[in-house]
């Protein structure tokens, strides 16, 4: 069968990504890991192709013509909250073109059922790209399906939940040869171009925003790990972003996963990981395989919100672990969640003043979303602070956000663009960017991002 991977065209740069979307903060725009992960499962068995509208920054009308010449019987299609009504027009008009029509995204995350039955185009709303399920639909054998909500023949609509949330997966080696060579853009890559891998699926920490905390935690073998790294590297790529939650959650695997990459002498990489979990062994061998930056999340300089929204641990181990990570050389990117509900103006300078203290090399702020399925959006509805309904939310603040209880939108996102612009534009640390490039690219890429960043918070 023929088969399309999309990522839908729309009005701006939208990232539609492991059950979350928003508006880049910057210009930044890394692979869709659910439809990297899904192009192998569906290529070992159909012809399958990806059109990845954002990468290519193509227009409805490119989109369309592009499909049509590649005309396929079925579309596997990421959509977003922030980008909805975008989505939702597009794939209407595929599927009165014929074409089957399967999404995952995060407004499919809840209320899966309704959202089927307000949409006729949508046959199937994939829960896990992890399983085999989208191969089930095609073959439409929906009594074998593990963690979707289908449409079935005879119109009825069912929730299936029956897949493995726990342990080990298995999926093809993914198709990285069929995404765009360019359009993709990374902050922090010492090089292009990157791909970007998954080596385990969802989360163990039970963080209240995090959507990714809701889908149980399962890890790929090393073995097949270093499969899909070899795949990339035979593809003439060796810089990766590896897009695990916390890489080293495991910590033997993430050791032989690092023996691993070492051995192939010829990588450079980022990761996610905790402050509690960047020990000195693990960032020791994260190093010697390759690593070059890690993304930690702070959210907060205040140990009461760290608790209350379960980080599980405190600033005093978010000190501690960013001064371990630099030990090791590696850069720091601290992450920051901005808009929780007791947000002032007074908290918003005690996390600006943090962020200095640590001496970040990049400073990431998100606006608080109440993620689809997540107990904080439970907490918002309760507050007020947004409806059942409300649908579009960005957490890179271009289009609509969480009010505070002290504070209103408009307010809250020209204290956040104030704190962008008071971290990036200190003379000191814009020397200490312009001299740790390591390559006139890297310095052209640092400065697009640069530029881009500021244009956003003006």
């Amino acid at each position: 069968m023929k088969v399309l991977l999309l990522n839908p065209p729309g009005r701006r740069v939208y990232i539609r990504d492991y059950l979350c979307s928003k508006t880049t903060k910057s210009n930044y725009l890394f692979h869709p890991i659910d439809l990297v992960v899904l192009s192998g499962t569906v290529a070992a068995e159909h012809d399958v192709r990806v059109l990845d509208c954002m990468a290519e920054a193509l227009t409805v009308e490119a989109a369309e013509a592009r499909i049509e010449a590649f005309a396929p019987e079925a579309i596997v299609s990421l959509v977003g909250a922030v980008s909805w009504p975008e989505d939702r027009a597009f794939l209407a008009r595929q599927a009165a073109r014929g074409r089957r029509i399967a999404a995952l995204g995060d407004v499919l995350h809840e209320h899966s059922e309704r959202r089927l039955a307000e949409e006729p185009w949508l046959e199937l709303a994939l829960h896990d790209f992890s399983n085999a399920d989208v191969v089930r639909w095609l073959a439409r054998d929906e009594g074998a399906l593990e963690e979707a909500t289908a449409r079935r023949a005879d119109g009825s609509i069912e929730r299936v939940r029956r897949g493995t949330r726990k342990g080990a997966f298995r999926v093809p080696t993914p198709r990285h040869e069929l995404f765009p060579r360019r359009g993709y853009r990374f902050s922090f890559a010492r090089r292009e171009p990157f791909a970007t891998l998954l080596t385990d699926y969802g989360c163990p920490y039970p963080c209240t925003f995090c959507v990714i905390g809701t889908l149980g935690f399962k890890t790929r073998s090393v073995e097949d790990a270093l499969a899909e790294v070899d795949h990339v590297r035979s593809l003439g790529i060796h810089e990766l972003f590896f897009l695990d939650q916390t890489f080293g959650v495991v910590k033997q695997r993430a050791l032989e996963l690092c023996r691993g990459l070492a051995l192939r002498r010829d990588l450079s990489w980022t990761a996610f990981t905790r402050p509690d979990t960047a020990d000195d062994q693990l960032l020791a061998a994260m190093r010697g395989a390759g690593c070059h930056t890690v993304i930690l999340g702070v959210e907060s300089a205040d140990d009461a919100r760290l608790a209350a929204y379960r980080k599980g641990y405190d600033v005093a181990a978010v000190r501690d672990g960013f001064r371990r990570v630099k030990r090791h050389g590696l850069r720091t990117v601290g992450t920051f969640i901005v808009g929780l509900p007791e947000e002032d103006a007074g908290s918003l300078r005690r996390t600006l003043e943090l962020a200095v203290e640590l001496d970040l090399d990049f400073l990431s702020l998100n606006m608080a979303v109440p993620r689809f399925g997540t107990p904080f959006r439970r907490q918002a509805i309760e507050l007020g602070l947004c409806g059942e309904d409300d649908l579009v939310m960005d957490q890179g603040g271009a289009d609509a956000f969480l009010p505070t209880k002290h504070l209103g939108r408009a307010e809250m996102l020209a204290l956040k663009k104030e704190m962008v612009r008071r971290f990036y534009l200190r003379p000191r640390y814009l020397l200490r960017r312009l001299s740790s490039a390591a390559s006139p690219g890297e310095l052209a890429r640092q400065a697009r991002e640069g530029l881009a960043l500021l244009r956003r918070n003006v």
